[in-house]
């Protein structure tokens, strides 16, 4: 330090950025001795529930985002439920009243669009919500939430289902 005072004498409008380097030098070392001690501080000790356990946490594990889908297929996922609720899959205008697994895992046979060439490479969204208790399909309320959302792809090389096709008991009209 004395060094870089010395050198500065006479070019006063260099010493602030020098000060300034100087305290980012320590800084860096103080966090550096931090991390390889293993030392944290207090405020970091305090224990919080994850956000998953309070907000809900929901994850579409195929198909995948921005990934083709045939017309028919099953959307599968995890998920921790926000509390008293439900989840709803939303796909093609058809919604899925979803039950996770003691696992947490989920499924829902879904159609994407129709058999029909012009859908081919047209995007669909697929979305799970969490809904407050005491609301059922197929309206979404308000104070429903989107937890998780992905796009498909219509794939033009699977337009029609291959297996029986999947139910579409909750469709509105």
């Amino acid at each position: 330090m004395a060094l870089l005072i010395i050198g500065l004498r006479g070019k006063s409008e260099l010493l602030p950025f020098a000060v300034a380097g100087l305290a980012l030098t320590v800084t860096g070392l103080v966090i550096s001795l931090v991390r390889q001690t293993g030392f944290a501080p207090p405020v970091a000790a305090v224990t919080r529930a994850p956000l998953a356990v309070n907000y809900g946490m929901v994850h579409i594990t195929r198909p995948v985002d921005g990934g083709f889908s045939p017309t028919c297929t099953t959307v599968t996922g995890t998920a921790i439920p926000p509390g008293t609720g439900s989840l709803w899959l939303v796909a093609g205008g058809v919604v899925h009243e979803l039950t996770p697994g003691d696992d947490g895992t989920w499924r829902a046979p879904v159609r994407i669009g129709a058999d029909d060439p012009r859908d081919a490479d047209r995007e669909y969204d697929i979305r799970v919500y969490w809904v407050p208790g005491g609301s059922r399909p197929p309206a979404i309320p308000p104070q429903g939430r989107i937890l998780a959302e992905i796009t498909v792809v219509k794939d033009p090389a699977k337009l029609a289902c291959a297996s029986p096709e999947p139910t579409n008991a909750n469709t509105p009209g």
